[in-house]
């Protein structure tokens, strides 16, 4: 055996001998890479989601030709396809039909379009064996994929009943072809157009005309589109997911990334444990010829293969942890943004890849120390000097702590919107911080000693020297407690601060007393509904509003038209503009109010000009007022009913606000109402504002689950490294601990004394993480979250956090410790004493 396998003999054999700090090490790594797994792909299942979506919507056509206001003329597309020799396009109207639970879209199109050549846009393979003949004689014909007849219970030649907004309708499969959950056509009951059009009563309507057209054909159809027109690129509506989704996702990923900081600390933790407990091993390879070069490359060698076996057990953790978060993000994404259905959460090899690098380098990084420490040990050194090692922060690191603390405060303000950099100056303050805490750490033991000095009891003034003693090899998993303890902290502050704001919004923001609005999803009310109500007593007046997506300088966003009642009925809080704005402008029209989050977005100020596209042609806008929103983080925006009836012949109402007599009995005037409306065979819903509220804290609430879950995932990172400093502690620590049981001190007394360091442990990184959590607080608030969402809001402090904050640090350090504190009580004395 050559003398170059030596060193990595060694090390093969020191951790077969220690096979727990082993395992300790794999798991806190595996935790880190385990996070970020788990977030990547419950992030990419969410954005496959919407792409299988929209995959399903457009299929292998580029565009699509919409209506600004109500339904399509079929004759544009006759024109469009006879007129301007578009061959590659496709009418489309669809209905969604009701199978018992199940709703599926039934989806009209132009049979012919969907034969030809296989290449042509639309055309279903030929493998498929459609029965096209069938599909355009039969008046209740449809063709659905295998997974989509499944779900509905179909049967191919069976006639099956289904509903269309209550009313009863029979279809017959007759075909039903393979293809796979998001293929083209995969994922709705197709059918022809003239039997949708008929069993929907819209004859002569579409709801779209779909298209493949290269940049150029749709540069010259934009410029010649029918008059009421609008050419949308499905390309923009997945550019618009990303764009209105990339801050959550951000965020998530930051916060996997805090896990595999923690779990850093603890892999220098025990490395550095590695190294002290080697350290006679290293000094005899010294003798035997061994560079510190050698030892040097080997130890990081070892780090390596340990960031490898780490990374590929992540990996393995965070596709099972993957699908609970899926289940979060899906959820979330559905009630902040669009509806999606995540099923089938997957990840790309360049993604595992790039988290097995992150994990390496975070190991590998945190490895250097200990191998230089390694490097350095004297061939003459035959014995571990643990406690002599002079635990003090050199000056050269002390300033390096200083540099990063205080350039987070110059890189915000130097970084403009930009929220990548908000994330830097975060992870700046946190490393920053960390340095400093090995210092100040030093100062507290040594205060805490000299307080109890002389005064205190035998046993706290053990621990506390025995906690002094070892800061060598504890500091680094006191410290990566304090930065997940402060963690918590920080994100308790930040959603408590969110939500006390939110909830002020509303209440501010609802004062109608009930609210009301058609049960079925999408649907409008009709506008004689208000004269109806206006009877009913105890009403003393009514306001509505109706909610558009409507074209903004190009982009589509939602607006709330508002007639002038709505001005007694809804409280706007404008950030910018006069006080009396809002009532003013939706009394007058002539303007448009913006929410913060599209005025920060778009960079939008009073006075600006908005281009609002309508039937008519575009119309400029002047801004009026910047309201606070928290109801979209896209942004949204106000306008005046007046206004909108200018240009559009819609008159549908989207909610019906109520306000009451003050002597009126609510429940009363409520059952009234449903009573009316079950007379005119309407489905409508009526509630009150505070159920209102009660519904959008619950979805506030559901949204910061999977942050409530990523925090609770960095502690645990941490509390692996604790329980690994501990036990690698106290095993170097075992004659010293069997000296004290040979004078006398009983097992009981030890694991008190045990459990006693490792409480004040805890304290001390609770006391640690306040100052960073209440920094970090503010960060989120005033900076992550103002760059991420464009809302601001107060900070609230509640002092249950802080007293959760210690009482967290302490029971994790306690309970860490109950396990090594029974072995060592437990074991054999002789062994120990005469322990090398």
């Amino acid at each position: 055996m050559s003398f170059s396998h030596l060193p990595l003999r060694a090390s093969a054999r020191f951790y077969l001998q220690h096979p727990l700090q082993l395992m300790l090490t794999l798991l806190g790594i595996a935790l880190g890479a385990a996070v970020i797994i788990a977030v990547a792909l419950a992030t990419r299942a969410a954005t496959v989601s919407f792409d299988r979506s929209l995959t399903a919507l457009a299929g292998p056509m580029s565009h699509e030709l919409r209506a600004l206001e109500g339904p399509l003329d079929e004759g544009i597309y006759t024109e469009l396809r006879l007129k301007s020799g578009l061959h590659q396009i496709m009418p489309v109207i669809s209905v969604p039909l009701t199978f018992g639970d199940a709703v599926i879209d039934l989806v009209g199109l132009d049979p012919l379009a969907m034969t030809g050549n296989a290449a042509a846009p639309g055309a279903l393979p030929a493998a498929a064996g459609v029965n096209i003949a069938a599909l355009m004689t039969s008046p209740d014909a449809v063709i659905a994929s295998a997974s989509i007849a499944e779900r509905a219970g179909l049967e191919e030649g069976t006639a099956s009943l289904a509903s269309i907004e209550g009313r009863p309708v029979s279809i017959r499969p007759v075909s039903i072809f393979p293809a796979a959950p998001g293929d083209w056509f995969g994922d709705v009951l197709l059918a022809d157009i003239a039997m949708v059009q008929d069993i929907s009563g819209r004859s002569g309507e579409l709801d779209r005309i779909q298209l493949q057209l290269s940049p150029e054909a749709a540069t010259l159809l934009r410029d010649n589109l029918p008059a009421g027109t609008e050419l949308r690129a499905f390309d923009d509506q997945r550019q618009t997911f990303d764009d209105m989704t990339l801050a959550f996702r951000t965020n998530l990923a930051a916060m996997s990334l805090l896990a595999i900081l923690v779990g850093a600390f603890l892999v220098y933790n025990a490395m550095a444990f590695a190294v002290v407990q080697r350290t006679p091993t290293f000094a005899i390879l010294r003798m035997l010829g061994a560079t510190p070069s050698q030892l040097f490359r080997r130890l990081l060698l070892e780090a390596t293969v340990l960031g490898l076996l780490g990374g590929v057990l992540g990996i393995l953790l965070g596709i099972m942890l993957g699908q609970s978060l899926l289940v979060l993000v899906t959820r979330t994404v559905s009630d902040l943004y669009v509806r999606i259905n995540a099923t089938a959460p997957d990840i790309t090899v360049t993604q595992l890849a790039a988290v097995l690098a992150i994990t390496l380098a975070a190991v590998l990084i945190a490895t250097l120390a200990p191998a230089r420490a390694a490097a350095k040990t004297a061939p003459a050194t035959l014995e571990r000097e643990s406690a002599s090692q002079d635990d003090r922060a050199g000056p050269g690191l002390l300033l390096t702590a200083l540099v990063l603390v205080l350039s987070c405060p110059v890189l915000i303000a130097l970084s403009g919107q930009s929220l990548i950099t908000g994330f830097v100056a975060l992870f700046l303050l946190i490393a920053g911080y960390s340095l400093l805490c090995a210092a100040v750490l030093r100062l507290l033991l040594g205060a805490m000693v000299h307080a109890v000095a002389g005064s205190g009891g035998v046993s706290l003034q053990l621990a506390l020297r025995g906690l002094q003693s070892a800061l060598p090899r504890t500091a680094p998993a006191i410290v990566a407690l304090t930065v997940a303890v402060s963690a918590t902290v920080g994100v308790s502050i930040m959603i408590g601060s969110f939500r006390t704001s939110v909830e002020s919004w509303l209440d501010a923001t609802l004062q109608g007393d009930l609210y009301i609005y058609d049960a079925r999803e999408g649907k409008g009310l009709d506008p004689a509904l208000a004269d109806l109500l206006a009877d009913v007593p105890g009403v003393q007046r009514m306001s509505a509003a109706r909610q558009k997506s409507l074209r903004l300088d190009g982009e589509m966003l939602s607006v709330l038209v508002l007639d002038a009642g709505m001005a007694q009925s809804r409280h706007f809080e404008l950030l910018a503009g006069a006080e009396d704005a809002a009532a003013r402008l939706l009394r007058e029209g002539g303007g448009l109010l913006v929410s913060e989050p599209l005025a920060n977005r778009r960079g939008l100020s009073l006075g600006d000009t908005l281009a609002l596209t309508t039937p008519q042609g575009i119309r400029n806008y002047p801004i009026k007022g910047i309201y606070r929103d928290f109801a979209s983080s896209y942004g949204a925006a106000v306008l005046p009913f007046s206004d909108y009836a200018k240009h559009w012949q819609d008159r549908e109402i989207s909610t019906l606000a109520v306000i009451l007599d003050p002597e009126a009995d609510a429940d009363t005037v409520q059952q009234h109402i449903l009573a009316l409306a079950a007379a005119q065979k309407l489905d409508l819903q009526v509630i009150f504002n505070n159920q209102i509220s009660e519904r959008s804290l619950a979805i506030f609430d559901r949204t910061f689950v999977i942050t409530d879950v990523l925090r609770a995932l960095v502690v645990l990172v941490a509390f692996v490294g604790i329980v690994s400093a501990l036990m690698a502690l106290f095993l170097e620590r075992r004659r010293e601990f069997a000296i004290l049981r040979a004078t006398g001190v009983t097992p009981g007394q030890l694991q008190a004394l045990v459990l006693a360091q490792a409480a004040l442990s805890g304290a001390l990184a609770g006391l640690l993480a306040l100052p960073l959590g209440g920094a970090m607080s503010l960060l989120l608030i005033d900076v992550i979250n103002q760059r991420s969402f464009g809302w601001t809001m107060a900070t609230v402090i509640d002092g249950s956090v802080v007293l959760n904050a210690l009482l967290l640090a302490v029971f994790a350090a306690a309970l860490a410790a109950i396990w090594p504190a029974r072995r060592l009580a437990g074991g054999d004395l002789r062994e120990a004493l005469y322990a090398p």
